[in-house]
């Protein structure tokens, strides 16, 4: 299948879901009350086995369930036992808002099936068909919701239904959607062909086996979005429910990369020889007016700064750091993964000439299958999981899936800690049968009631609601009429300024051949303290000028113009030094989802959802303690949306955050980020508007 109509398949198989014919409320079965009783009843979803089945029988007087040490009464409790129906007598909820409050019950199991796009061969995705369909519609009771998505899907595409024959035919007709090994690069994400024009030629040493650079990086950013995409998929399907969501993971495992200094020096090298900033042959295109020509300006998203800010990144990458994140989210959200390999058990990692490896490198491919296979062990045990990754036999291995989820007992409990406080509290679950070993929910999240997150008065605000409140001034600007957009940071002995035409001005024909920017600095006694040059591209929107001011104090008064063809704009600002101990200003970057997708800078805090933000905090002090949230700009509650983290040395440390913002909804929000060092801590909030 051509590479684009393959992406077009691979997109409908993520949404498919969606065309399922719908049944009407009348005809669905009756459905059991909801098992919440009141504000404080946690319900725990509890799995003892011996012999590797669900033991049957069981009493209240056989469990013991602790909230942080303390017994608690059980309250509620049923034996919840699951067998298959027909795929024509199931019933799919009518609408979303039934598909939700469906979901929340309980009693209903949810079951998601994920497809790894990029660490599925092609085999695999045609073998895992039959005894997929098989294994769902062996486990899916009359209650059950299921749903398929992909690694290039967005999960609030996710749909859940009950019927597995629009499944089973979507799998059938697009079943070649797996992608790992083939050659060619993904038609979905253009950076990947960028690459191949940032490192046209010279290769990397991949422990011991040669490749082209552009390759390599390539395969470790499909392992970035592909553990960004499943982190997202565990936080959305976390919050729809508080039972357990079990999530099967149609995958061959992860190499879980680390960062690699060698692999950033080689690119760098390719990138400058003799000191000359190299650029990529200029695509060809149409020009203005219909004129071939063989410079769009494009050319310039190539440049080694361009081409460097990717490199970087991407040999910075540590995600077991992600991995760990992926587990420690799944067990806070109950989320049970279940990791399938579909090409069955390998030997190698990579499809290579044996003239590219060395000796070293034909241990170390073998060395990189196995860390894939340990990271789907690691994945499945530490989250409660099974992993059918070590046979071929994928029906006789999904039956393990199948006996793991047939039945559960469902306990209630009031909590003897009323205290809506926020905190993470661990629940243990016990039972008092020799031999009999129990998995069960691991804690919940006391979440605080909407009154109490917002409820400072206007006399006595609470000192989160201020931090978000100057935050979210900046985002004034946006409803204003402005011509130029400025924004900027001090760093040691030079000011950092980005100036951005509004997307308006370029959409609709005007500033698209780019234009000059100079950028003039004043200390604070009016003096001339620094100048600085930079240039928007043809086609783009910004520019990040430095402008070195040494020692001369700030505050800076900033003056910033733009030139071009299509005029002049002008715009000022005021600098100041920040004083936080621990993280620098960040400076903010967009990176699209079109051609150009390469990290452009931000004064414009207006995003697309079909953009990805990316915030860069210089880091002052070593730190141990990093963490980051999304949160919604009224009442300051965390959403269920996965950002990421990433510290690397990048002509000093910068702690980088990313979030992808298709999950959102339009509407003003917060990126909380927070770090410690020692007894140090700090809070910095950027905030940013996705576009209705």
């Amino acid at each position: 299948m051509p590479g684009p109509a393959r992406a077009r398949a691979i997109a409908a198989l993520g949404v498919t879901l969606l065309l399922w014919p719908v049944g009407s409320g009348a005809a669905r079965a009756q459905q059991r009350p909801v098992f919440r009783g009141g504000t404080n009843l946690v319900t725990v979803d509890a799995y003892p086995r011996l012999g590797g089945r669900v033991v049957h029988g069981l009493t209240p007087a056989d469990f013991d369930v602790f909230e942080d040490g303390v017994r608690q009464k059980i309250d509620q409790f049923e034996f919840v036992e699951a067998g298959g129906i027909p795929d024509g007598e199931r019933v799919d909820p009518d609408s979303q808002r039934d598909m939700l409050q469906q979901a929340a019950d309980p009693h209903n199991r949810v079951f998601v099936v994920y497809l790894d796009v990029y660490d599925v061969g092609l085999t695999g995705s045609h073998d895992i068909r039959g005894p997929l369909v098989n294994v769902l519609d062996r486990i899916i009771a009359p209650g059950d919701l299921f749903g398929l998505t992909t690694s290039k899907a967005t999960p609030a595409s996710l749909v859940l239904g009950r019927r597995t024959q629009s499944v089973a035919d979507q799998l059938s007709r697009f079943w070649p959607w797996g992608e790992r090994n083939r050659l060619g690069r993904d038609p979905d994400d253009p950076v990947e062909t960028y690459l191949d024009r940032c490192f046209p030629d010279g290769g990397a040493d991949d422990d011991g086996t040669a490749r082209p650079m552009a390759d390599v990086l390539i395969e470790r950013r499909r392992e970035d979005r592909t553990l960004g995409n499943l982190r997202d998929v565990i936080s959305y399907v976390g919050g729809l429910r508080e039972a357990r969501t079990s999530v099967l993971v149609v995958s061959d495992g992860w190499r879980v990369f680390r960062p690699d200094g060698a692999l950033a020096s080689a690119g760098a090298g390719l990138l400058t020889r003799g000191g000359t900033q190299l650029l990529a042959p200029p695509p060809v295109g149409i020009a203005p007016g219909g004129r071939i020509t063989a410079d769009t300006g494009l050319s310039d998203m190539y440049s080694a700064q361009a081409c460097g800010l990717e490199l970087a990144r991407l040999a910075a990458l540590d995600d077991r750091q992600a991995f760990q994140q992926i587990i420690a989210l799944a067990n806070r959200k109950n989320v049970v993964m279940y990791p399938i390999a579909a090409d069955g058990l390998q030997v190698t990692d990579l499809t290579v000439q044996p003239a590219m490896q060395t000796p070293l490198g034909a241990v170390a491919d073998m060395d990189h299958q196995r860390s894939r296979v340990d990271a789907a062990r690691t994945l499945a045990a530490e989250t409660d999981g099974l992993a059918v990754v070590d046979t071929n036999d994928l029906r006789g291995g999904l039956q393990r899936v199948v006996d793991d989820v047939s039945a559960y007992y469902l306990l209630g409990y009031y909590s003897t800690d009323p205290k809506a406080d926020g905190r993470f509290r661990k629940i243990t679950v016990q039972v008092r049968r020799p031999g009999v070993a129990v998995v069960s929910r691991r804690g919940y999240v006391a979440t605080p009631a909407a009154s109490v997150a917002g409820s400072a008065s206007a006399t006595d605000p609470a000192p989160a609601r201020v931090e978000a409140d100057a935050a979210l001034n900046r985002l004034a600007r946006i409803d204003t009429d402005v011509d130029l957009f400025t924004y900027g940071v001090a760093s040691g002995q030079q000011l950092s300024v980005v100036a951005e035409i509004p997307s308006e001005d370029v959409e609709l024909g005007t500033w698209t051949t780019g234009g000059q920017v100079v950028v003039t600095a004043l200390n604070a006694a009016g003096e001339p303290a620094g100048r600085g040059e930079g240039r928007i591209a043809p086609g783009t929107r910004a520019a990040l000028v430095q402008v070195p001011v040494g020692t001369t104090p700030g505050p800076w008064r900033i003056a910033v113009t733009v030139t071009g063809a299509s005029g002049r704009l002008q715009s000022s600002l005021e600098v100041s030094a920040s004083r936080n101990a621990l993280l620098g200003d960040p400076l903010i970057y967009r990176s699209p989802s079109g051609p150009r997708a390469f990290l452009q800078p931000v004064a414009d805090f207006l995003f697309r959802r079909t953009e990805r933000i990316h915030v860069e905090f210089p880091v002052r002090k070593p730190l141990d303690r990093r963490s980051i949230r999304v949160l919604d700009s009224q009442r300051l509650q965390p959403l269920p949306i996965g950002a990421t983290l990433t510290e690397r040395d990048q002509g000093g440390d910068v702690l980088a955050a990313d979030l992808t913002l298709s999950p959102l909804a339009g509407g003003d929000y917060l990126l909380d980020v927070s770090v410690g060092s020692a007894a140090e801590s700090e809070r910095r909030q950027v905030a940013f508007r996705v576009g209705r």
